[in-house]
């Protein structure tokens, strides 16, 4: 069987439709959903599992769900990275932040990008590779990919 990438520089995972979550069980627990405000009435909580990644855009956060839907939030991203898991999300970008279980490949040689498994494509910022390689290595050797 082929490696499913041959240095930390470039990664591309052999099955990208394969569940690289930890295994938890989400829905009895509120402390992994992340609670929206999406106007003054309704307010929605999301599990951390279903989003696949957040961008920021001026004073609002897109939240763009596993299922296809996104939900714009009048709050900045800043506000929702602490109540994120910090195993599982790593901004690569200053107005990206990324779930590491949707992440399908990248490169941090020369194009400098990540692909989900969406087909989004987002760019990695300079100042953030180090923390991004480093979060994916540490994500990725749970589950016995070195």
């Amino acid at each position: 069987m082929a490696r499913p990438y041959s240095n930390i520089n470039s990664f591309l995972l052999a099955n990208p439709n394969r569940d690289y979550s930890f295994r938890r069980d989400f829905s009895t627990s509120t402390e992994h959903n992340v609670l929206l405000t999406l106007s003054c009435k309704k307010n929605i909580e999301v599990d951390w599992k279903d989003i696949s990644h957040l961008e920021a855009i001026s004073n609002y956060t897109m939240f763009y769900l596993n299922n296809g839907k996104k939900l714009l939030v009048s709050r900045t991203m800043k506000v929702f990275l602490p109540k994120l898991d910090a195993e599982m999300f790593v901004r690569v970008h200053k107005s990206f932040v990324i779930n590491l279980t949707y992440l399908s490949q990248f490169d941090v040689r020369e194009e400098m990008f990540v692909q989900l498994r969406d087909g989004s494509k987002i760019s990695i910022s300079r100042r953030k590779k180090k923390e991004f390689v480093e979060k994916t290595k540490k994500y990725f050797s749970k589950f016995g990919i070195n």
